[in-house]
């Protein structure tokens, strides 16, 4: 069958999607990958399928975690709605264009995947099933509120409110497109109920991390699948006197702030050093600003890097939460640092902290030099939290991950077909 993978996004969100096309290749599937332009080559190296979403443009990511509204939003707190409301918003007819390229994107599909992002597009199509993927829990429950609602004691009935309350709102807001979409194709508009309350119900929707790091609630529905995370052998290339470094001293802390770095870049790579300079570690940076490494510190700065190589040779990862990071370092089973910056990263820098694999989030809009200097030392100077780590890491590694969401996406196709 024709697989359209339909995502936008970073590196963190589109690379998982490249590993699972990659899986249904091996089973024969045709998988394509419909993102940014900028994931183009990754899909090339995988042996899958792209189609560029032009109205999108390069580093869209780049231009919105950039903007200065965006980023003075941030210094205030990581709240995604506070983050929404600076951010660049495109006209109505862009978000339109945008909607009817996803369509177009997907035609001659026998299933789509989209992320909670793009599932937008699929329901023009109602004869070509679908699926979700998400990163972070969203589906109703009464056991946690809503990403972005404050955690009351007020029991299981407002944490359920809060879902189906953020649910409504962001169909509020995607109904326009999706209805212009449907009667341009000559399908019926959907009503004021969000289609989305069917995601785990009527059709699966797949979560890409591990069951070990979050159980599903006793009151997901039975569609609801945690497969665990969505990894590949894939050795990356990496310069030689990365390897040389690390391999030339203890364990470094490694610094890996990925889409992080895009909103505060200096602030984060000046607090890293400082930490490693008070904790006496050596330091290996990853991206982030291409100078200010001052010349009295044993440190390394590289633009990319093989996370399956260097992250378990590290003393500790100090990282921003981002999901795809947090797997690699979770597989990696070495302690964790965690500056969660904006969306879901609060949500897993709490989680690594509450398992004992991290010390304590340091919040981005509260950073200082001080204050990561203490989380590294909570970090690497407790035994405990390097032996949880490797734990952790060892149960991850046994669940199926990708070949699980393989299977669910096949039965699914066949069943709906």
């Amino acid at each position: 069958m024709r697989v359209v993978l339909l995502t936008i996004g970073s590196r963190g969100d589109v690379q998982p999607f490249v590993v699972l096309g990659a899986e249904l290749r091996e089973r024969g599937h045709e998988a394509v990958l419909v993102s940014g332009a900028d994931f183009k080559g990754m899909a090339e190296q995988a042996g899958i399928g792209f189609q560029a979403l032009d109205t999108i443009g390069t580093d869209h990511a780049t231009s919105v975690l950039t903007d200065p509204k965006v980023r003075a939003a941030l210094l205030k707190g990581p709240s995604l709605y506070r983050m929404a409301a600076a951010a660049p918003r495109p006209s109505r007819a862009d978000r339109q264009a945008l909607t009817d390229e996803m369509v177009a994107a997907a035609e001659g599909a026998d299933m789509i995947v989209n992320t909670t992002l793009t599932r937008i597009g699929a329901l023009t199509k109602p004869t070509v099933p679908w699926c979700s993927v998400a990163s972070w829990p969203i589906t109703g429950t009464a056991a946690w509120p809503a990403l972005g609602m404050p955690a009351l004691p007020l029991g299981g009935g407002y944490n359920r409110l809060t879902h189906r309350a953020t649910g409504a709102l962001e169909w509020l807001l995607y109904r326009p497109e999706v209805n212009a979409g449907r009667t341009a194709a000559g399908v019926p508009p959907l009503g004021l109920r969000s289609p989305f309350r069917d995601d785990g119900v009527l059709r699966p929707i797949l979560y890409q991390f591990s069951p070990h790091v979050f159980a599903p609630p006793a009151d997901w529905p039975a569609r609801c699948h945690v497969t665990g995370y969505w990894s590949d052998d894939v050795r990356w290339d990496q310069p030689a006197e990365l390897t040389d470094f690390v391999e030339g001293g203890p364990p470094p802390l490694v610094a890996a702030f990925g889409s992080a770095w895009l909103v505060g870049g200096r602030r984060l790579l000046d607090a890293s050093v400082a930490a490693a300079v008070e904790t006496g570690r050596r330091l290996v940076v990853v991206g982030g600003p291409v100078d200010g490494l001052p010349d009295h510190v044993d440190a390394i700065r590289t633009e990319g890097a093989d996370f399956t190589w260097l992250l378990p040779r590290a003393a500790a990862v100090l990282h921003h939460g981002g999901q795809g990071t947090t797997a690699a370092v979770v597989s990696a089973g070495v302690p964790q640092v965690i500056v969660p910056t904006y969306a879901d990263q609060p949500v897993w820098a709490a989680r690594m902290a509450a398992l004992g694999v991290a010390a304590p989030p340091v919040a981005y809009s509260r950073l200082t030099a001080g204050a990561l200097a203490a989380a590294v030392r909570a970090a690497v100077d407790d035994p405990s939290v390097a032996a949880r780590a490797a734990a952790l890491a060892t149960a991850v590694r046994g669940d199926r991950g990708v070949r699980e969401a393989a299977d669910v996406i096949e039965a699914y196709a066949a069943t709906a077909r």
